[in-house]
């Protein structure tokens, strides 16, 4: 869903670009928008049961301009740029999925596993039930991994 979202962006400032290029004015530069937290667990379909949100926490270095229209995008799919989302935390060895790569957009997802052992870390009791039912399925080596590189009791989700 999102994917389409970034399309959509990327179009918005191909049309801007031309624009700017009629008016001799400056071309807009090329974001990256780097999707956080549970809509990263959403676009990834890990087969879990996960709590609805319309929260989006991205890290991005896109313009003011570009961020209102990002914001109005997602706002046509029911869902809410997360004003502080590029405050969450993530393992620094993160790696990210490029998902849609334009003119001027590139959209990236958080692998679930990154995303999963910083809901364990940062907020424990919340995620209880979701660091649980992932362990259940088996969890992932990457995940346990990360687990250990930062110290996190999976016992408390037993």
């Amino acid at each position: 869903m999102l994917v389409a979202v970034a399309r959509k962006l990327d179009a918005f400032i191909v049309a801007q670009s031309k624009q700017a290029e009629e008016e001799g004015l400056p071309q807009p530069r090329p974001c990256k928008i780097r999707l956080l937290g549970q809509m990263a667990l959403f676009e990834a379909d890990l087969g879990l049961d996960l709590v609805a949100t319309e929260d989006v926490d991205v890290k991005a270095n896109y313009s003011h301009e570009v961020q209102q229209e990002f914001e109005r995008l997602l706002q046509m799919k029911g869902l809410k740029l997360d004003p502080v989302g590029y405050e969450a935390w993530m393992p620094k060895e993160t790696k990210y999925k490029a998902v849609f790569d334009g003119r001027f957009v590139s959209f990236l997802i958080a692998e679930p596993e990154a995303v999963l052992i910083s809901k364990a870390l940062k907020a424990p009791e919340k995620n209880k039930n979701l660091i649980r039912a992932f362990i259940a399925l088996g969890g992932s080596d990457r995940f346990f991994e990360l687990a250990e590189t930062y110290k996190v009791d999976l016992e408390q989700f037993q």
